[in-house]
């Protein structure tokens, strides 16, 4: 065979061998599909989680978006990380109020709310009902017990709020202050999410879209999705409401607006009254998160608020020196989130009482918590008890519960007592059957 004729025999084999892994390569691309569609058996109303065999038989109805897998802090739990949408229609309040020019703007906002005999807030409320309709995407973190005896018997699952300048790692600080491996070593899942203008979800309109209604109604959304999961085939039975701070107010709001969504609600650093706010806001000396040195806010509206740059913003009303860990301590200032002018503003709308919730509550709020008890909790009675008092008149009365954590402020979960707080709210669920 001349050279040639050789060469073209060489150029026709690798012509055909091409066309030959082109096909294959496209049978793959195929059959990768085909496998994500069993995974994932309709992508836009429901999702497996793949990434392991323990998440391969949960099913959730919702796409979860950006998905990542990862342990909690000491590793009792596995979880499941990434944004889903959810869509609301709220009724807000139409704020006659413009995102403050700068910091000083914004600190006369809080002088003029704390002026003896102000009407700023009636002036600023008097706007009358704004209905807002939006589909937000929520950042949401679900685990279940790594110990397979835990999760073989796992029949409720607990939804985390969080509360202002926070976001969901609240939930799991460090190894030994994780409310997630508690709550995964006593055989509970959890989701907790940041809240709607907070973190890795969506940050609409501070002033007017994120208020306190409309985070009452994600959370209802998000209930919704609880209780449709499926993990092995089998649904779970039931649904707790957890809260702290902010997030217990908006839980009460839930417990108000949709008394049947939880079959029980457990509230930390939990409001029976705002006598103290006033001085917690002052020691907070908000300001506009665009303007924080850390840079992690660019682009926000000012009416996007944060904690001061000096560390003690955060001590005054947070923590209770010196019962924390100093490690702790520096990673919520460092990692702080943001709040708005909106949902500040419309705290006093879902704090009213829950007449027609009769499931159990418990209260575990830290003794010292400065915020909503000026430092003491027990004076001049058990602040928790007149929470219950006050907003549940017919919540169950053998199945309700309080408890006042030792040596704890604001930052109950940051204290070295936070296990003490965790084994109580984990004890209230036991006693209930939950």
């Amino acid at each position: 065979m001349k050279i040639g004729s050789r060469f073209l025999l060489h150029h026709v084999v690798i012509i055909h061998v091409a066309t030959v892994l082109i096909g294959v390569s496209q049978v793959l691309l195929r059959l990768g599909f085909f496998f994500r569609a069993i995974m994932w058996p309709d992508a836009v109303t429901a999702m497996s989680l793949p990434s392991s065999d323990l998440f391969t038989g949960l099913q959730f109805p919702q796409t979860l978006c950006n998905a990542s897998y990862s342990f909690s802090a000491d590793k009792k739990a596995s979880c499941a990380l990434g944004n889903i949408n959810v869509t609301t229609t709220s009724t807000n309040t139409n704020l006659v109020l413009s995102p403050p020019a700068d910091g000083m703007a914004l600190t006369e906002i809080f002088v003029e709310l704390q002026q003896s005999g102000s009407n700023f807030t009636t002036a600023v409320t008097s706007g009358g009902p704004l209905e807002v309709t939006g589909t937000y995407s929520i950042f949401i973190k679900l685990c279940v017990p790594t110990d397979a005896g835990a999760r073989s018997d796992m029949r409720t699952v607990q939804l985390l709020t969080h509360g202002a300048t926070l976001d969901n790692t609240y939930w799991d600080m460090a190894p030994g202050y994780s409310y997630v491996d508690a709550a995964a070593m006593a055989g509970y899942a959890t989701l907790s999410y940041d809240r709607l203008g907070t973190g890795r979800s969506d940050h609409p309109d501070p002033l007017h879209v994120v208020q306190t209604p409309v985070e009452v109604d994600i959370i209802h959304e998000l209930v919704g999705n609880l209780k449709a999961i499926t993990f092995d085939g089998r649904g779970l039975e039931n649904v707790v409401g957890v809260g702290h701070s902010l997030g217990s107010a908006i839980s009460q709001g839930v417990t108000t607006k949709y008394p049947k969504d939880f079959d029980a609600v457990i509230l930390t650093g939990a409001p029976a009254n705002s006598t103290c706010l006033n001085a917690a806001f002052a020691s907070f000396s908000y300001a506009p998160a665009v303007s924080d040195p850390s840079g992690r806010f660019s682009g926000l509206s000012t009416a996007y608020l944060t904690l001061g740059a000096i560390p003690q913003a955060s001590q005054f009303a947070f923590w209770r020196y010196p019962h924390y860990d100093k490690k702790l301590f520096d990673q919520q200032v460092a990692t702080k989130q943001t709040s708005t002018l909106g949902e500040l503003l419309t705290i006093s709308l879902v704090l009213v009482p829950s007449a027609n919730y009769t499931s159990p509550v418990a209260v575990v709020n830290g003794i010292n918590d400065a915020v909503y008890c000026c430092g003491d909790c027990s004076y001049p009675t058990n602040q928790a008890q007149v929470l219950i008092y006050d907003f549940y008149p017919n919540a169950s009365k053998s199945g309700s519960q309080t408890f006042l954590q030792p040596d704890a402020g604001h930052i109950q979960a940051g204290h070295h007592t936070a296990q003490q707080g965790f084994q109580r709210m984990l004890s209230f669920l036991k006693d209930n059957g939950l």
